[in-house]
């Protein structure tokens, strides 16, 4: 089973509700809460009988979601040039706002701000497809333990992976248009 990342734009009403109320964010990505055992029989007797309020949840809009797919690591240690740790701009793939502390499929849920994001974008624009990675080996990425990264590491890998710093400027610029927030996780 691979890690995936996935990047979702959110307006400022939605951020601000995740961020008061986090407990949710389970259910704002997946649409199902987390799993919860059957009640036991002393429960089922003394515990609560209010049932939880169905929540309707509504997908992600069309074109707000930005999957990274299991490349996002390698993109962070290129990026970065650090294999967990980095500030934003250019770690911005592992910095971010915590969502509280609900395990939403390997760990929280983060959260860039728009300036966050002003500055990461402004750092991707900085980039060049020509020095994009230079120095970065297979071994480098082996020897840091990248996820998704392996000992052939080459000049087409590093082509491909170029394609997601675009895809991630394109949707990072439409998340300034709009004054949105970005959520990220990993599942």
């Amino acid at each position: 089973m691979s890690m995936l990342f996935e990047l979702r734009r959110i307006p400022e009403d939605q951020a601000n509700s995740l961020r008061s109320d986090p407990s949710d964010i389970f259910f704002f990505l997946h649409g199902s809460e987390p799993y919860e055992p059957p009640k036991g029989l002393i429960q089922k007797f003394f515990g609560s009988k209010k049932e939880k309020p169905q929540k309707k949840w509504e997908p992600p809009k069309t074109g707000s979601v930005l999957n990274l797919d299991s490349n996002w690591h390698v993109l962070h240690y290129f990026l970065s040039r650090s294999a967990w740790e980095g500030s934003i701009p250019e770690g911005a793939l592992m910095a971010g706002v915590e969502l509280g502390s609900v395990d939403v499929g390997y760990g929280p849920a983060k959260m860039l701000m728009p300036g966050e994001i002003e500055s990461f974008l402004n750092f991707l624009d900085s980039l060049s497809e020509k020095d994009f990675g230079a120095g970065i080996t297979g071994a480098k990425l082996v020897e840091n333990e990248i996820y998704g990264g392996y000992a052939e590491w080459g000049k087409e890998s590093t082509s491909s992976l170029w394609g997601y710093v675009e895809e991630l400027k394109r949707f990072l610029s439409e998340a300034r248009e709009a004054e949105e927030f970005v959520v990220m996780y990993v599942y």
